[in-house]
């Protein structure tokens, strides 16, 4: 098998139509196929979309089972917080949301099941989902349609929310009709169906702006209220870690939402889903399945280290990252022989891709961090990787003096020249990690992704994926009280 013909697959899960035949099943994946989670909570690339897609084939399979899946395009997103009544008109706020939020989801579970019921439920509410299928032309109208109807109707009535008063959540059932909607549901379900609502892509549009993230805790607020209308109501929100971990912090109700499924992956499955990948290659070139085909495709070693540490050293453990290294390798490689030269060259390419990813990942919450890093690897050119504190600090002190990023982030930390600030947001971004020194000559190096560290500072070490795109040297010689050379 040629290994530049190697299809590692689509990066967008749902544009994935073999993704199933790869997929690597975890304890997270059984929690949540236990119903024993509701929010799936992980970072850009750590595999969210492919575990929703693999639920959903699995539970689709129950023929008393209707799943709903909700996933709001970008464009629906960015129309919402464009809005102008929503925006200026005093509408944005997390009631308002959790009401439009309910109707669109028990619309959509009443449009399943009115489209061709799988079992006998109560006849009154089988009868209503019927007439609601006809109604919608068996689709439920998009979130912005029916955000736009609320919203229409209480403008007829009001000015702003505000106006309402006590009355709020009372006029909000009613123009939402989340009484009549709710009583269907829940008596379908409650006389034996089963509903399992998957939301994705919600950071698609999200900006971090006040509507928008009370956008999203009013869908949480809505999950909660559904999870505690019948046992036969299943939902499960996936939401970026970031995006998390803001929400959280915006919330009185921060204990209702803590029921969640990190994603992190094993050193072990990070191969693993590799080996399946190569194989289900192997497969189509009519070649035996192997139990670890690994070193069929890379070689044995890098330098001197192993090419599967080597690897996933240079990922922030996600499969993204090391899929997009891996093709990036293959695809150089002009025959069937592992090229431990090639594998090296290709890192290249990669760093700078996973710099260009991580700004975007980051864009919402630090707009333009790729100035910082352009500034990084044309002034700091041949920099060591592994800096102690005063080294790192005249570093950043220099960006905050020269880099021009009029964006509110940036502009505190210049104003209160706060570095502890800046080392904590390079840090939980996974640009640096915090190195400490262990007992009887043991060290380690600390991430964001993978520690629960408090990190000191002492001394830092530029993440491993991103030297090449900053132009940091390849080796530093030890000097008393510094990290060891890493093999390079």
């Amino acid at each position: 098998m040629r290994i530049s013909a190697i299809n590692w697959g689509d990066d967008s899960a749902e544009r994935d139509p073999c993704l199933l035949d790869y997929f690597i099943t975890s304890d997270a994946f059984d929690r949540l196929n236990n119903k024993s989670k509701s929010i799936v909570v992980g970072r850009k690339g750590s595999g969210k979309s492919a575990l929703r897609k693999k639920l959903e084939a699995g539970f689709a399979k129950d023929n008393e089972t209707y799943v709903v899946n909700l996933s709001p395009s970008f464009n629906s997103i960015r129309n919402i917080l464009n809005d102008k009544d929503i925006t200026d008109g005093g509408f944005g706020q997390e009631i308002f949301f959790q009401h439009t939020w309910l109707r669109q989801i028990y619309l959509d579970c009443l449009c399943q099941v009115g489209n061709g019921a799988k079992g006998k439920y109560v006849s009154e509410s089988l009868e209503f989902a019927r007439k609601v299928a006809v109604e919608l032309n068996r689709t439920s109208k998009d979130f912005v349609e029916n955000v736009s109807d609320i919203l229409s109707k209480l403008k007829v009535k009001a000015g702003s929310l505000g106006e309402y008063g006590l009355a709020l959540e009372k006029e909000l059932r009613n123009v939402a009709e989340v009484d009549s909607l709710q009583h269907h549901v829940a008596s379908i379900a409650n006389s034996g169906a089963k509903f399992v609502i998957l939301v994705d892509d919600l950071d698609l549009g999200w900006d971090n702006s006040l509507v928008a993230n009370n956008l999203l805790l009013g869908l949480l607020s809505a999950s909660s209220s559904l999870t505690a209308l019948s046992d036969n109501i299943y939902v499960c929100v996936f939401l970026r870690e970031d995006v998390y971990s803001i929400l959280i912090t915006q919330t009185q109700h921060s204990d209702k939402y803590r029921n969640i499924q990190p994603l992190r992956w094993t050193h072990e499955n990070l191969i693993k889903m590799l080996n399946k990948r190569i194989n289900f290659n192997r497969a189509k070139n009519e070649l035996d399945h192997l139990p670890n085909p690994f070193h069929t495709v890379f070689p044995e070693t890098i330098g001197t280290s192993k090419t599967d540490n080597w690897m996933i050293e240079r990922t922030l453990g996600r499969p993204r990252e090391l899929i997009q290294l891996a093709r990036y390798y293959s695809e150089s490689v002009e025959d069937d022989v592992p090229d431990a030269d090639k594998l090296k060259a290709s890192e290249i390419a990669y760093s700078s891709w996973k710099l260009d990813d991580l700004c975007t990942e980051y864009s919402n919450q630090y707009p333009n961090l790729i100035s910082i890093f352009s500034f990084w690897k044309t002034k700091y050119f041949r920099q060591k990787y592994h800096l102690k504190r005063p080294e790192i600090e005249d570093m950043l002190l220099r960006i905050a003096a020269e880099v021009n990023i009029n964006t509110e982030w940036f502009n505190k930390i210049v104003e209160d020249v706060d570095l502890d600030r800046f080392l904590r947001i390079l840090y939980e971004i996974g640009f640096i990690g915090d190195f400490v020194q262990g007992g009887q000559g043991g060290s380690k190096t600390c991430y964001a992704y993978s520690d629960r560290h408090e990190p000191l500072f002492e001394e830092v070490q530029i993440h491993p994926c991103f030297r090449k795109a900053v132009n940091t040297v390849e080796r530093i010689r030890s000097d008393r009280g510094s990290a060891p050379n890493p093999a390079s």
